[in-house]
């Protein structure tokens, strides 16, 4: 392990138009001491030649296993005191390590996060995590514009949502405990953070200043599907993982907390996919569908909560809660 040495991973999947330009805006960064790894997860497009031409970085290809296990790949293969991960369809700010470092070590943290904004056929709309305040109980130790969160807060938080995609997070190697959740069909980032923080107290840090951007195209994981497609994937596989492989180290109100929830967002699913037969529509259940709103403290939602009113797509919702 290199003191000091920021090792980026960008794991991909046939995004040869889109991976080039996540590589230049890490090789951009202001912070200096980095070390870039794509991962290639399998691509059949020509990801390997534009990677090649783009250069400075360490290329790997392997089998098609889906981003959790591409992340952690790379992370066996970093060298670096701290971990970040880009997803090839995001973009960073040039100052993002920097900000990220500096708080990290000023504050010995264990991990920090930042916002971010989404594009969108060439509009540009704020994070759900910005958007829909739930940010707000949170702000009880500023450092300037970072707020620092005691490892009560940062459990309590973590299990409500994951307010922190893979993008968004500056990690410390020690920290982690297994890496990404390779499992997981939609919320790897967030089983990874979950299992950190479950597991020992752990002290964070975000800051509501956008810092990266999100490109939605509708080849992302999440943004931007179909309600059912993701929901199927993030409430009904992900979610019940999550209460199964964490439920020792789970409270009994967690636990119960955790099976409510699941069993309201099953129901949702049943609504939605109820509401697209005829006799939904001579019952008027659309119209009753679409006054519905995310419960307040979702434990699955969307990745700042992932999944919102129950609609055809997703629109923008907070990041996953869970």
């Amino acid at each position: 392990m290199i003191r000091g040495l920021v090792s980026v991973i960008i794991p991909t999947y046939n995004r040869a138009d889109y991976v080039v330009e996540a590589i230049r805006s890490a090789q951009a960064q202001t912070y200096r001491l980095k070390q870039i790894i794509v991962v290639d997860d399998g691509s059949c497009d020509d990801t390997a030649r534009r990677v090649a031409e783009a250069g400075g970085v360490e290329y790997h290809y392997k089998t098609n296993r889906g981003q959790g296990a591409a992340r952690n790949h790379g992370l066996r293969l970093a060298r670096g005191e701290y971990i970040a991960s880009l997803d090839s369809d995001d973009l960073w700010d040039a100052d993002f390590l920097a900000c990220c470092v500096e708080c990290l070590e000023t504050c010995q943290l264990d991990f920090v996060f930042t916002n971010w904004e989404k594009v969108r056929d060439g509009q540009t709309l704020p994070s759900e995590w910005l958007r829909d305040g739930k940010w707000k109980p949170y702000r009880t130790d500023r450092r300037g514009e970072w707020w620092l969160l005691t490892p009560r807060q940062v459990r309590k938080l973590f299990l409500e949502r994951c307010p922190a995609p893979s993008s968004s997070l500056l990690l410390r190697r020690n920290s982690i405990v297994s890496g990404w959740g390779e499992h997981m069909q939609i919320a790897d980032d967030w089983y990874l953070i979950l299992e950190m923080v479950l597991r020992r107290p752990c002290r964070a840090a975000f800051s509501l200043t956008p810092r990266w951007k999100k490109r939605i195209d509708g080849r992302n994981i999440y943004d931007g599907r179909p309600f059912a497609e993701a929901a199927k994937k993030l409430h009904l596989h992900d979610y019940p993982a999550f209460r199964r492989d964490f439920r020792p180290l789970l409270s009994r109100r967690e636990r119960l907390t955790l099976a409510g929830r699941e069993a309201a967002y099953r129901f949702r699913l049943l609504l939605h996919q109820t509401s697209k037969t005829d006799i939904a529509e001579r019952l008027k259940i659309p119209a009753v569908i679409a006054r519905l709103r995310s419960p307040e403290k979702m434990f699955i939602g969307d990745p700042a909560g992932r999944g919102a009113e129950l609609q055809d797509t997703i629109k923008p919702v907070p990041y996953p809660d869970l």
